[in-house]
């Protein structure tokens, strides 16, 4: 396949940076670890591959077009291919590097001077120096800066000792510094890429990839109506997700998220988006798994600017990034037939619970904002979707067998007889309703979680809606929260159910 810069970042890729206390640096400084200044930018890997130059940040987000000077400047390096480590960074009157101009100078206000402060080299040419400790890297770096466009600094080191830099660092008002280990290859370990503070204060220094350069989202087209016959505008979708999102946030943590949309409300047309486009502000940082641009929100704004995109229903892997085949829960899905009535539904949802009693598992239940229910079993850590499938498929089993007049496994429709489909896959990339999204129907229901106390035929779905939503959780607290808690250890509970 013929190398662009697109490719070459996404065979490198960013590691994250963590952020340390000046006790836990220490030991790193006294091995002689490289220091150097936490720039007050955008980390980006610099890709040139022939004509083709552009920055690329953490989730492969491209940040060319804002600075093409920069770009321009890749392409006056003598080697063809080039992969660097850098920041983006605008210098005020004083050189200092500010990070509230460079938002500026992305929104269109160019005050001060354009830099790319350069870290690292990973590539020259056919050189791949990945697997070179990093005073290699620096030295190589050197060499191929040397005569190069202004615009393209060396990020030096700095030297003394560890207290000393942290000491004249506050007194600049610098947030903090790097240190990385010279013998470090590419990606560095853990321990070996650390970020302190200048002060002994908690914060977090540059280059972690919380901040973001882009706005936080407005409201556009605010009065278009989304839930005709309730007259449920935009702004009041909008207003509904900034109330819960504190809680979507704790459930949606580095979860790939599928945002169903409604462009012209629930009447009309919706459709999926998994990925990412290209287009998004920075806050809306994608996730590369098996080659897409996966959607993960990580912040209010990031999920308030998918919201204004009309994404009513918010759907979530059972897995996170870090972990994408341990599964947090086991999904037990029970969606009604068109001869299934709501005493059925408590019927069975009960018999499931019966028999998670007997096994001695903890489940957690929600409404799924439609007809159904959702039984999830949260799992203890490292446990497989292998596992959590078989453990579906025998509790599914169980239950139709009980209940076979009412209850199907069958997942074509057309063969269910009306019945109740136990859904009972588990795989990854399944994903389900998260808790507290919203639903394309009258009254706009919530998907919400529920206490065992409630699951009986009085329970009705439709009282948990955008209007009393909040009220109730004010009321009841997150009833979601042990689903993130488990500690089911499926292979035991298997060993039960021989």
């Amino acid at each position: 396949m013929k190398k662009t810069a697109w490719t070459l970042a996404r065979d490198t890729g960013i590691p994250p940076i963590r952020c340390v206390t000046p006790q836990e640096a220490n030991a790193l400084a006294e091995q002689g670890a490289l220091a150097e200044l936490a720039w007050e930018g955008q980390r980006v890997l610099a890709c040139r591959s022939g004509d083709d130059a552009r920055l690329f940040g953490a989730g492969m987000r491209d940040w060319s077009e804002p600075f093409p000077s920069l770009s321009a400047a890749l392409k006056q390096l003598e080697a063809a291919d080039v992969v660097l480590l850098a920041h983006v960074c605008v210098l005020d009157d004083q050189s200092r590097p500010s990070f509230p101009m460079l938002k500026d100078w992305v929104g269109g206000k160019r005050m001060g001077s354009l830099i790319l402060a350069v870290s690292d080299v990973l590539r020259v040419g056919d050189d791949d120096l990945r697997g070179l400790p990093l005073s290699e890297r620096r030295a190589r770096m050197t060499l191929l800066l040397k005569g190069a466009p202004p615009s393209l600094v060396i990020s030096q080191p700095l030297g003394g000792s560890l207290s000393e830099l942290r000491a004249s660092l506050a007194k600049l008002g610098v947030p903090g510094l790097w240190l990385r280990s010279q013998a470090s290859a590419w990606p560095p370990e853990e321990d070996e890429w650390l970020a302190v503070s200048s002060t002994d204060e908690s914060v977090e220094v540059p280059g972690d990839g919380e901040r973001t350069l882009s706005p936080s989202p407005r409201v556009t087209n605010a009065e278009k109506v989304l839930y005709p016959r309730d007259g449920f505008t935009k702004t009041d979708i909008v207003a509904y997700y900034t109330t819960v999102a504190p809680l979507m946030l704790r459930h949606m943590r580095d979860r790939p998220i599928v945002a169903q949309r409604w462009p012209d409300g629930i009447d009309d047309f919706t459709w999926y988006q998994h990925r990412v486009p290209p287009r998004a502000p920075d806050y809306l940082q994608p996730v590369m798994i098996e080659g897409n641009r996966r959607i993960v929100l990580h912040s209010q704004d990031a999920l308030l600017w998918m919201v204004n995109q009309a994404a009513l229903t918010l759907h979530g892997w059972s897995t996170r990034v870090g972990s994408l085949d341990a599964p947090d829960w086991v999904v037990l899905d029970l969606d009604p037939g068109e001869r299934t009535t709501w005493k059925h539904v408590i019927e069975v949802a009960l018999a499931v619970r019966r028999l998670l009693e007997l096994l001695e598992v903890e489940s957690v239940v929600k409404t799924s904002g439609k007809k159904g229910l959702h039984i999830l079993v949260p799992l203890a850590p490292n446990q497989t979707m292998a596992l959590a499938q078989t453990f579906a498929t025998n509790v599914a089993l169980l239950v139709t067998r009980l209940m076979p007049e009412v209850v199907t496994m069958v997942n074509e429709i057309g063969k269910r007889g009306g019945r109740l489909f136990f859904d009972h896959l588990n795989f990854k990339g399944k994903t389900l309703v998260l808790p507290y999204s919203l639903r394309d129907a009258d009254r706009a229901p919530v998907s919400a979680p529920i206490a065992w106390s409630e699951v009986n035929e009085r329970l009705d779905p439709r009282a948990f809606n955008l209007e009393t939503m909040r009220a109730r959780v004010d009321s009841k607290g997150d009833l979601f929260a042990s689903a993130l808690s488990g500690s089911t250890d499926l292979k035991t509970v298997l060993a039960k159910m021989v």
